[in-house]
């Protein structure tokens, strides 16, 4: 069981990006996503940063006119996130404990997703949001982390095990290890 949980492919998103500003959302609309489940610290905002800037603020407002339902899931605590989404009036799901099951999991009944191919996930790290994602058979986009200085401790940990998962992916295939490279460091 522990050698399909650390397959290299469960590390490798369905696409990197520099930020989530790269992103053709209509483009995803248009191909049948419906559902955001999103990251926050680093995908959204720097560990440092508490509120959305105005730019931040219209991109999710667009997002949501597109016909889009965003989720906030993260593995922070409800204080820091709590604040964060009520501000923007998104739903959020905190202490998701990513890239374990049950953050993704709640996240999809509370939308009443019938459909996972109708979901996408953004995040900033392989060890959490994409190997999460991928467990749960959802597309991921990586985006690039936007402070790193900022994190914590455990995120620097998380930092030091994906350079584990790049070289493994670098051996599996050295052109989608150098997309994430290229977009991810």
């Amino acid at each position: 069981m522990l050698d399909n949980f650390f397959r290299v492919t469960k590390f490798i998103p369905k696409k990197c990006v520099e930020s989530v500003y790269d992103i053709d959302f209509n483009k995803l609309y248009e191909d049948g996503k419906k559902y955001i489940l999103c990251d926050v610290d680093n995908t959204l905002i720097p560990y440092d940063i508490f509120y959305a800037d105005d730019k931040l603020r219209d991109l999710l407002k667009n997002i949501q006119e597109i016909g889009f339902t965003i989720m906030f899931v993260s593995n922070n605590r409800n204080e820091r996130i709590g604040n964060f989404s009520k501000d923007l009036g998104i739903n959020f799901i905190t202490s998701a404990k990513k890239p374990f099951k049950k953050g993704f999991k709640k996240a999809l009944k509370l939308l009443s997703v019938k459909n996972k191919n109708e979901v996408l996930t953004i995040g900033d790290q392989l060890m959490t949001d994409v190997l999460g994602s991928n467990r749960m058979n959802l597309d991921c986009i990586l985006v690039r982390p936007l402070k790193k200085s900022s994190e914590k401790w455990y995120t620097k940990f998380n930092r030091k095990m994906e350079k584990h998962a790049l070289k493994r992916i670098k051996k599996y295939d050295p052109i989608i290890y150098k997309e994430i490279e290229e977009k991810h460091e």
